[in-house]
């Protein structure tokens, strides 16, 4: 079976994208998109990708949004992958104001003038501040998924490679989380490295990095209007009374036919 697909990222976060839009896709319906995943986004064997995004139909919006990890595992939101969806919806219709049904809700998203893309990924909630998990002490936040951040004074040494999976699997938590260290630039700007759940250390995520803003204002650190500098690029975050806005560039690196052995 040939799987059609486009490849995108995000600063670097990067997506195999199954379009349920075109004619074609339909026959994809009964696929196991756990192991799909599994196959497509493995580096050197497949495509390689940080996840898998279905793209489909929606009676009642614009579209809607599945998205499975590299590890075949399901994801609750990405605002990575949804602002890479709305660049595709874009194309497709040539509006620039989108709702996108997710697995964390109803999301809307905007077309800039700049074409940039952003979605308001809604307000976060601390689930748990000044947590201690092994030897560190983070802030959990939920943002549609859930994510552990921890102050740091310097990203030097890769924490995030040296502790993210043992953290993102730790018998502390009630489910696995994603794993953020960040170190304070100033009031308007912070970097981050990411450790995600279900695949393991990426380029860039945009609920964490929100996530991250979430926590800096709740210390009372950072202003409303942050960039969020990531290995693979930056992104802002604006603190708004309607929700958290996350905006950034998007990238369609190239499209193809995957061929399915079933």
């Amino acid at each position: 079976m040939l799987i059609p697909f486009l490849k995108m990222h995000a600063q670097g976060n990067d997506f195999v994208i199954l379009d349920y839009f075109a004619p074609e896709s339909f026959a994809l319906a009964k696929l196991d998109f756990s192991s799909v995943a599994e196959e497509l986004c493995k580096p050197h064997f497949g495509i390689g990708a940080d996840g898998l995004v279905l793209l489909m139909p929606n009676e009642s919006c614009d579209a809607q949004m599945f998205i499975y990890n590299a590890d075949g595992s399901t994801a609750e939101m990405c605002g990575s992958a949804l602002r890479c969806v709305t660049w595709i919806l874009h194309q497709k219709t040539g509006k620039k104001e989108f709702r996108v049904q997710t697995e964390a809700g109803l999301k809307t998203c905007y077309v800039n003038e700049d074409n940039t893309i952003t979605v308001n990924l809604g307000m976060p909630s601390m689930l748990k501040s000044a947590y201690q998990v092994m030897d560190f002490t983070g802030d959990l936040v939920e943002i549609g998924n859930q994510h552990f951040i921890v102050w740091v004074s310097s990203l030097q040494d890769d924490p995030h490679l040296q502790y993210g999976s043992a953290i993102e699997h730790h018998n502390g938590f009630a489910q696995t989380v994603n794993v953020h260290f960040a170190v304070l630039l100033n009031r308007t700007a912070v970097a981050i490295k990411i450790w995600e759940k279900g695949c393991g250390a990426t380029l860039a995520c945009g609920t964490g990095a929100s996530a991250t803003v979430f926590s800096g204002i709740a210390k009372g650190l950072l202003n409303n209007e942050v960039e969020v500098l990531m290995p693979g690029g930056i992104v802002k975050i604006n603190a708004s009374e309607s929700g958290y806005l996350l905006s950034g560039e998007v990238c369609q690196s190239f499209q193809g036919v995957y061929n399915w052995k079933i």
